[in-house]
């Protein structure tokens, strides 16, 4: 008897949730109006593969620029580091990385909207180990550009019309 009440606690609130519009944080249902999209930018980069996988993924299709279909362009990922700290003989220490991109979305007869995506990290600098620095810097780029793709297709998510 116990088991049936706590299924249907459970049920009832699962239809509540389901029935306010909740969804999972990572489900990528873009707007209807962004189911078929260009996308521009340089498509021999790892950041344009990873923003276009994530769209297809979402059930967009791609296709070429024409004057009724959205546009999405995506500027490449630029990284700028700055010294984070430094040690008694004023060497560094640690770094702050600093990742961007913006993107613009052109709608057909509407405003075109720009989005700026911005991420920092820091990365300890190991100079006596020059290999493992590098290959660290290497690994947090590619986090980045991960990062930087899911927050596209979370902005586009908020989209409304």
């Amino acid at each position: 008897m116990l088991t049936r009440i706590k299924a249907g606690i459970l049920l009832v609130l699962t239809l509540l949730l389901a029935g306010c519009g909740f969804q999972l944080r990572g489900g990528d249902n873009l707007p209807p109006e962004l189911q078929r999209l260009a996308l521009v930018g340089d498509d021999k980069t790892q950041f344009y593969r990873l923003v276009s996988a994530r769209l297809q993924r979402a059930g967009v299709q791609l296709v070429e620029p024409d004057a009724l279909t959205p546009i999405l362009t995506i500027a490449p990922l630029t990284q700028s580091n700055s010294v984070a700290s430094v040690n008694t003989s004023v060497e560094a220490l640690e770094y702050a990385t600093r990742f961007s991109t913006r993107f613009t979305i052109d709608i057909p007869e509407q405003p075109r909207q720009v989005f700026n995506v911005t991420f920092n990290r820091s990365f300890l600098d190991k100079s006596e180990q020059a290999l493992a620095s590098s290959r660290e810097q290497q690994q947090l780029r590619e986090q980045m550009e991960i990062e930087a793709a899911k927050q596209i297709i979370r902005q586009l998510n908020r989209l409304s019309f």
